[in-house]
């Protein structure tokens, strides 16, 4: 991962307070050794205990498999995470969907895979990138038109999806009523959104060019954290910072990083992974 980078961005945040967060993704539970897996899920709640983190956010690709083996993997990878007792919030990965939607979002408590909460004047928002996705059937033109990118697109790959008119509709308005509410905003994606934070073969949200054509329109969004690409991947562009966070499942490979914290403090955003070292610090303002 880069280490110590320091960019500015061009936000005027509403934010003035400090705020910690978990962050850990592509888990990928049932693509190695279970007990190994449980583990070292178990070093990442010890960490985020020890440092009081506010919440923890699982980035997406929380089970490998398909069918019946996701089914089970999803399963034991619930009841992993049922031995960490502070607040999880969980955004949906394309593995995720290798289990019915309907049984990932019960056994992960959401009533929808797309939804907001906030906490200390921030509003956290968490969309679904695979809304549209290889398998469905999208009913109106303009969803229609954004799955055909899979064809016309060549970062829309099989392994991602696209956001849908219905939640970009409840986007705009998220990211209206923060403006209304002096909030700031900060974007959880399982896809990352522009081509500098992943590459061709992990490609990106396929309307990501729609997406980031919104976001830039606020000047309240701190950042927008992505999985995905297995690495680390950053750039700000809108003055908004874009991470793409790397993967639990290559804790074992340099820069053998397995989870991480958030701290934002004031005008500084400070990612560090899990022996504390400083891995970004950001201006947010």
């Amino acid at each position: 991962m880069t280490r110590n980078t320091t960019q500015k961005s061009n936000k005027q945040s509403a934010f003035r307070g400090h705020l910690k967060f978990g962050i850990i993704t592509d888990i990928h539970f049932g693509n190695g050794d279970p007990s190994a897996e449980t583990n070292g899920m178990q070093c990442c709640f010890d960490f985020w205990q020890k440092n009081n983190v506010d919440f923890t956010v699982q980035l997406g690709d929380l089970i490998d498999g398909k069918g019946p083996e996701a089914e089970q993997n999803l399963a034991r990878a619930v009841a992993a995470l049922q031995n960490y007792p502070g607040t999880l919030y969980h955004v949906t990965g394309n593995h995720c969907l290798g289990a019915p939607i309907e049984r990932y979002l019960k056994e992960t408590g959401l009533a929808s895979p797309y939804y907001t909460f906030s906490l200390k004047g921030i509003r956290f928002i968490v969309l679904h990138g695979m809304d549209i996705n290889p398998e469905t059937n999208p009913k109106s033109d303009p969803d229609r038109s954004r799955k055909n990118l899979l064809i016309r697109d060549p970062w829309a790959t099989l392994y991602c999806g696209a956001i849908g008119e219905t939640q970009i509709n409840w986007l705009v308005r998220q990211l209206d009523e923060t403006k209304q509410s002096g909030e700031a905003a900060i974007i959880f994606c399982h896809f990352p959104l522009l081509k500098e934070t992943s590459d061709k073969p992990h490609g990106l949200l396929w309307n990501h060019d729609e997406i980031t054509e919104i976001l830039r329109r606020y000047d309240n969004i701190i950042a927008c954290f992505a999985g995905h690409l297995h690495r680390s991947a950053y750039v700000e562009r809108y003055g908004i910072h874009f991470l793409t966070m790397p993967a639990f499942l290559k804790r074992s490979e340099p820069p053998y990083y397995s989870c991480g914290m958030i701290e934002i403090n004031n005008a500084l955003l400070i990612v560090k992974d899990q022996n504390l070292n400083v891995v970004h610090e950001l201006k947010i303002g």
